[in-house]
């Protein structure tokens, strides 16, 4: 949309301002107002800026720092070397079964990843699967799993197809003209590789790389299940113990998550400079001529293909379900029993309980991010202004904002002691919590979606003086629906899967899927762990089917 078709800003611009300072704006404020006076409210009598002094006296704060930043460095790393081939190839060669190749890429991105981590905790530990169906594995490679490489391993498995992805998306919108004059003068592939496609994925890379070392430094799934095994204190894990171990450190935990937030703000504003000061494009033309590799190299590929969904998809996921229908070990050897499901989804049960909590509150948080994804979309895309500058930099925050930060900065905002009205300790902060995590998907699929919606109608309704709401519930939204439908079932998927809010921010007497299998899984239930896995897992499954995975790949991870 060209700047001079916007108009001044009206109402709205204003509502999509409100609410994203009471999502996002307000909880993120106030945790860098906890963190830097932590006598603001109330907690304690210290001056400024005193839990960070304290931070740097607090015992083994350091090396957890380098260890989660060591962590988040290595999983980019593998992430990179492992998603860069797997996009290009998915982009620029001629394989059957690209669809099959893609929905295995998306998998595990859309799979929790404290799921992989239970499951292949369940694999690797003493007397595990591993052990009673294969042989038993050496204590040196059962070491190495519980150990720094691990926990990289797990993480890794969680986030290549976020790269692989968004390499693909970038290499379809980038023409193969330079490429194919390579090769007519006969250049080596390796060398077309490494001077001419590489450079222009470099946006792509870096892109994906923050999302990827941000999200590492803050998954507190992988860091609370695999972690604590692993004799490893990440940061995620610090911040969750701060909070709920006696005595619980508000200030402290507001220190480090503003620290983290920080940390993800830095690197997103480097990766924008970079990219912003370059030009990576050598025109708009799409990749239509893809290359076509001899039967040899294709057996290779579909071993490279095979090998990340063995790993990311099918071992975790038939560890789930395998455990979800073991009743008892005898003799070493499992019986197998459907009872578990039979208990989790008996009328009345904890698990049925939790599990209809979960689809009411991610049913509510799934079509408020969608009325307020659209909406702020519309907003940004054709309103100019200083109230549309300030929603664009609101909507942003839950872009490079970790999970984690969000559900910290929740409690110290809706728990504050000046508030007339009860939020914390009610459903109510988990549908917030939900709103602001997941919001930014809405707006992303928004985003796309008014890219391609050009005014005129809008303007031909203005001219017969139709109302602005009339505009937007018959003409814009009905064009949008497509775009938001995808986004409200992925969002469903994600807060009917979600970890951090559940945990952090649970009410007395409710249960979420996600708190769920954590209590059942650290209670040593395992198959019951493992059933409401299942039972989620086919849920989301289905949605996806529903969906358009073509879609998904092309408004998910836009380049």
């Amino acid at each position: 949309m060209n700047s001079h078709s916007r108009q001044p800003a009206p109402w709205p611009v204003w509502i999509g301002l409100t609410v994203a300072f009471v999502t996002v704006g307000y909880p993120v404020l106030m945790i860098f107002l906890q963190s830097v006076a932590p006598n603001f409210s109330g907690d304690r009598d210290a001056g400024l800026f005193a839990p960070f002094r304290e931070l740097t006296k607090t015992p083994g704060i350091a090396q957890m720092w380098i260890t989660s930043l060591n962590c988040a460095a290595v999983t980019t790393l593998l992430s990179w070397l492992l998603g860069l081939p797997a996009g290009w190839l998915l982009a620029r060669v001629n394989l059957p079964g690209k669809t099959f190749f893609r929905v295995s890429l998306l998998l595990p991105v859309m799979s929790p990843p404290y799921l992989l981590a239970l499951a292949y905790v369940l694999v690797f530990q003493k007397q595990g699967l591993f052990d009673s169906f294969v042989f038993s594995l050496p204590e040196s490679v059962r070491n190495l799993f519980f150990s720094f490489w691990g926990v990289v391993f797990v993480m890794s498995l969680t986030s290549f197809g976020t790269v692989a992805l968004l390499v693909e998306a970038s290499l379809q919108g980038i023409s193969t003209r330079l490429e194919d004059a390579a090769r007519c003068l006969n250049a080596p592939p390796w060398s077309i590789f490494q001077r001419i496609t590489l450079p222009l994925l470099i946006p792509a890379l870096l892109n994906s790389g923050i999302l990827v070392f941000v999200d590492t430094l803050s998954n507190f799934g992988v860091a609370a299940v695999l972690g604590p095994r692993s004799d490893l204190l990440l940061l995620p894990t610090a911040i969750y113990e701060m909070l709920t171990t006696w005595p619980v450190d508000v200030p402290l935990a507001a220190a480090l998550s503003a620290l983290l937030a920080v940390t993800a703000m830095l690197l997103v504003t480097v990766s924008r400079f970079v990219i912003g000061s370059k030009v990576f494009t050598n025109g708009r033309l799409p990749a239509n001529n893809l290359i076509k590799l001899k039967f040899s190299h294709k057996s290779w590929v579909f071993l490279f293909f095979g090998g990340l969904f063995l790993f990311s998809a099918l071992i975790p996921n038939f560890t789930v379900f395998l455990m979800s229908i073991i009743e008892r070990w005898q003799g070493g050897r499992p019986t197998f029993t459907i009872k578990h499901y039979q208990s989790l989804l008996s009328w009345g049960s904890g698990g049925s309980e939790a599990l209809a909590t979960s689809c009411l509150l991610s049913l509510a948080a799934a079509t408020a991010c969608v009325a307020i994804g659209g909406l702020v979309a519309y907003a940004l895309s054709r309103f100019r202004g200083l109230g549309a500058t300030l929603l664009d930099y609101l909507s942003l925050l839950p872009r490079v904002i970790p999970n984690l930060v969000i559900a910290v900065a929740m409690i110290l905002a809706w728990n504050a002691p000046w508030l007339p009205f009860r939020i914390y300790g009610t459903v109510g902060i988990l549908i917030l919590a939900y709103v602001g995590i997941y919001q930014a998907i809405a707006l992303r699929f928004g985003d796309a979606a008014m890219q391609l919606l050009a005014p005129r109608l809008e303007h031909a309704a203005s001219c017969l003086r139709a109302p602005r709401h009339s505009i937007l519930t018959r003409i814009v939204f009905p064009m949008m629906a497509p775009s938001l439908f995808v986004a409200w079932i992925t969002i469903f998927i994600m807060c009917l899967r979600d970890w951090v809010a559940s945990i952090m921010l649970l009410p007395p007497g409710v249960q979420t899927v996600g708190s769920y299998i954590f209590s059942q899984f650290e209670q040593g239930d395992f198959s019951q762990a493992m059933s409401m896995s299942v039972c989620t897992v086919v849920l989301s499954s289905g949605l996806l089917v529903i969906a358009n995975i073509r879609f998904y790949q092309k408004t998910i991870f836009p380049t």
